[in-house]
């Protein structure tokens, strides 16, 4: 098994309290069309988005919300859910994104090169053993180090959550497509730091209020439109 590594990023969980008077929001590193740190400092995705809508309806203005990757600092993250949490505010599927016009089977992944974090290859491992795991698998830290490794035709798949192989494929435009093989659902929830679990009735509330007004349904157009027919209605929300 070989491994790829971006230095500086950690596809990590935050669960950390904040500073007083600002809500810090924990953001997971290398995730294309959830989270893109902009050249001019900003933010944009569909992570963002929801991050933003619900600061705003607990009651934050734009110059108190303040994103991090850093898990010693957050109030509330966004990401897979595990333990508590606020949500789901997507639910989703692990898929796998090849070069157009070549891999049209699963069972074509047998003899593949694929790159994925530890945790989205091991469907794969499941499926395929530890012998071919340690022949075929490129192991990356976060999703978006795979991209150059498909375009320059050093792998042949990268498995990852559908949103985030959508948000790859946006950077080098008719290159990709999907497999189109749900290898595992996924649930996104919000989890909220010991500091901020009087917060939780709040944040489902915005995210309530973010489905009925429409804006969870923009967001996923604005940033995952690539997959927009999947995600035609918001998930139920459930105590997690």
């Amino acid at each position: 098994m070989w491994r790829v590594v971006v230095l500086g990023m950690a596809a990590v969980f935050l669960t950390a309290c904040g500073g007083s008077g600002s809500l810090v929001i924990g953001v997971r590193a290398g995730q294309p069309g959830l989270v893109d740190k902009l050249p001019g400092g900003g933010w944009a995705g569909f992570d963002i988005a929801v991050a933003h809508y619900v600061a705003r309806e607990l009651g934050y203005r734009d110059d108190q919300i303040r994103y991090t990757f850093d898990a010693g600092e957050a109030d509330l993250s966004l990401g897979t859910v595990g333990g508590r949490y606020a949500g789901p505010y997507l639910v989703t599927t692990k898929d796998l994104l090849v070069r157009t016009q070549e891999l049209r089977t699963l069972r074509a992944l047998r003899s593949s090169r694929v790159c994925g974090t530890r945790a989205d290859v091991a469907p794969l491992v499941e499926r395929f053993g530890t012998a071919w795991q340690n022949v075929f698998v490129a192991e990356a830290n976060v999703p978006a180090a795979c991209g150059p490794l498909l375009a320059d035709r050093r792998i042949d798949a990268i498995i990852a959550d559908a949103p985030v192989l959508a948000g790859i494929s946006a950077q080098y435009p008719g290159r990709f497509r999907f497999l189109g093989r749900d290898l595992a659902e996924v649930r996104y929830g919000i989890r909220l730091a010991p500091n901020a679990i009087g917060l939780r009735d709040d944040v489902e509330e915005a995210l309530r209020t973010m489905y009925e007004d429409g804006s969870w349904h923009r967001a996923v157009i604005d940033y995952l439109g690539l997959l927009a027919t999947r995600y035609l209605s918001p998930p139920v929300l459930e105590k997690g």
